[in-house]
This record gives structure tokens, C-alpha cells and sequence, in this order.
């Protein structure tokens, strides 16, 4: 690719993996198990049905596409479940919960050996970014931090700093303004097929789609790992 100066990067699956893609269960499971207020549920499937309930019940009041911090969620379950509870006690049960998931959620958390391997070379030729939805304030700078790979991104945009998730385009040139690029230099790398392949494409970007479980064979100029992005760049 010619005149390509910039990469913005999707993070989760993509620059950070998982070690098993997680469900609604196990995002609901990671807040709820180990936080020192199961016992104020049944039981986690009850806790789970406050989840989804309070998970469509917020989406509803919001556009599609606006974001809103994870503990927000976890603040309208502990309301829904005991709605005399005190302030001050349903906010510590709402820290316990949110830094129980947080905790969890880091610790599923890895960089892979092709991902470590290859970002120290693009950074000889280009300057990275990184463009994600994520519901933890400051999560994706720690995740990207803890993981040692923290310093080959000159920006870090979030969906929750922004107050807007992809494919909304107003997180996308967010992250262009704060690189200085424009969007015929630039190429967007991530691993879902509208937020990283189609809107990147329609803003001009390049992009370059993570393809690494052959999920869409029918997709022209993807990679499979990424070490292709070398080659193909």
C-alpha cells in the first residue's frame, strides 16, 4: 500500500485477545462471582436476569450507538434488586461488583506472540493507534499497559472517553484528529466486519480485515495473523 503513514488498530481480539470469547454469562459471572455480595442474590442465575433486564432497560434510553460506563450497569442492578437499599450501600455493592468484573476481565486478558512480534516493526515506519469500544474508563490503556504493548500507540481512543462506540463516525475521527492524519494515509486494522472493514472504508480509511478463524471467506484483502500485515502493508 502507497502513502500509507498511520494504522489505527480495533484492541479487543485484535491487539488484546481473550483467552475464551465471553458470553453474557460470563460478563455478568465476572462481576458477580468473587465480589463478597453474592449472597445478597439467590442465586447467579437470579443475578443474571437482573443483568440482562437492566441491560435492555439502559440500551433502551440510550442511542444505538452512545456508550455508557460498565458500572452504570451494575448500579441499575443493584437498584432493581433492592430499591430501599441505602445510597451508600448500593454504591459499595456497585464498586465491589465493578471492581470484581474489572479484576476478571484483565485476567482473561493476553497479547499474542505475532501481535508483540509485529507492532515494534510498524512503529519503525508508521504511528499507531488505537480505536475501541470498551464500557471501563481508562480500561484499555491499562489492558494495552499491563500487557507490554502500551507504548507502541501514540493515541488511545475509547468509546467510553468519547461518550460514542463504532461504527459511530464520530470515534473514528476523533482518533484521526489526534494523529494528525488524514484518511487516504491511514489504514484500520481490526477483526469486526462493519466497525473495522465497512465504516472505515466509507470514511476513507483503508482497511485491512483480521480474519483469523477463516469466519468470512467470501472477504477480499484480510489477514489471518499478523505477520501478514508486514507483507501486505
Amino acid at each position: 500500500m502507497k502513502n500509507i503513514k498511520y494504522i489505527l488498530f480495533d484492541c479487543m481480539e485484535t491487539i488484546v485477545d481473550l483467552r475464551q470469547l465471553p458470553g453474557l454469562r460470563d460478563y455478568a459471572f465476572w462481576g458477580f462471582n468473587g465480589s463478597g455480595v453474592e449472597d445478597m442474590w439467590e442465586d447467579f442465575d437470579e443475578f443474571f436476569r437482573y443483568y440482562l433486564l437492566t441491560r435492555s432497560d439502559i440500551s433502551a434510553r440510550y442511542h444505538k450507538n452512545q456508550e455508557y460506563e460498565m458500572s452504570e450497569r451494575f448500579l441499575q442492578i443493584v437498584h432493581l434488586s433492592f430499591p430501599d437499599l441505602a445510597v451508600s450501600r448500593m454504591e459499595n455493592v456497585t464498586k465491589k461488583l465493578s471492581c470484581n468484573y474489572w479484576d476478571n476481565y484483565k485476567a482473561a486478558c493476553y497479547v499474542k506472540e505475532d501481535v508483540a512480534a509485529v507492532l515494534p516493526k510498524l512503529t519503525e515506519k508508521y504511528r499507531l493507534g488505537i480505536v475501541s469500544n470498551f464500557m471501563v474508563m481508562g480500561g484499555i490503556e491499562e489492558l494495552l499497559e499491563i500487557n507490554g504493548v502500551r507504548k507502541y500507540f501514540d493515541v488511545v481512543v475509547t468509546s467510553i472517553a468519547e461518550g460514542w462506540r463504532k461504527p459511530d463516525p464520530i470515534i473514528y475521527k476523533a482518533a484521526l484528529d489526534r494523529l494528525g492524519a488524514s484518511v487516504g494515509e491511514t489504514v484500520f486494522v481490526g477483526d469486526d466486519y462493519v466497525n473495522d472493514m465497512v465504516t472505515p472504508a466509507e470514511l476513507g480509511m483503508k482497511p485491512i480485515f483480521l480474519d483469523r478463524y477463516g469466519k468470512y471467506p467470501e472477504v477480499s484483502g484480510k489477514i489471518t495473523d499478523f505477520n501478514e500485515l508486514l507483507w501486505l502493508l
